[in-house]
């Protein structure tokens, strides 16, 4: 699943400090890849799946975003390795 959030208004670069605020809801949060893609198309590992088998992600990754144009379409990219559990994205926020 992917959600996207325009930034407008914004000049220059990204920071290197780049606050992605995430909250999904998931019943296996281990089954979960979760990447920032840039408005140019690259994309940022945050979360890789791993054994973990508590419920949903609800955190704040820091990415160095210094190589990206603030302004754009900023998409947030989840994807589940396992078909057996459900989840959505609740909501997610970009902090420049």
């Amino acid at each position: 699943m992917t959600s996207s959030i325009a930034v407008t208004g914004l000049t220059g670069k990204a920071p290197a400090t780049l606050k992605v605020g995430v909250d999904i809801k998931h019943t296996y949060r281990g089954d979960l890849v979760i990447d920032l893609v840039a408005p140019d198309g690259t994309t940022y590992r945050m979360k890789n799946a791993s054994n973990d088998s508590s419920d949903n992600v609800i955190t704040t990754y820091t990415v160095d975003a210094s190589s990206e144009v603030a302004g754009g379409t900023w998409k947030l990219r989840v994807q589940d390795t396992y078909s057996a559990d459900t989840g959505y994205i609740d909501s997610w926020k970009l902090t420049f």
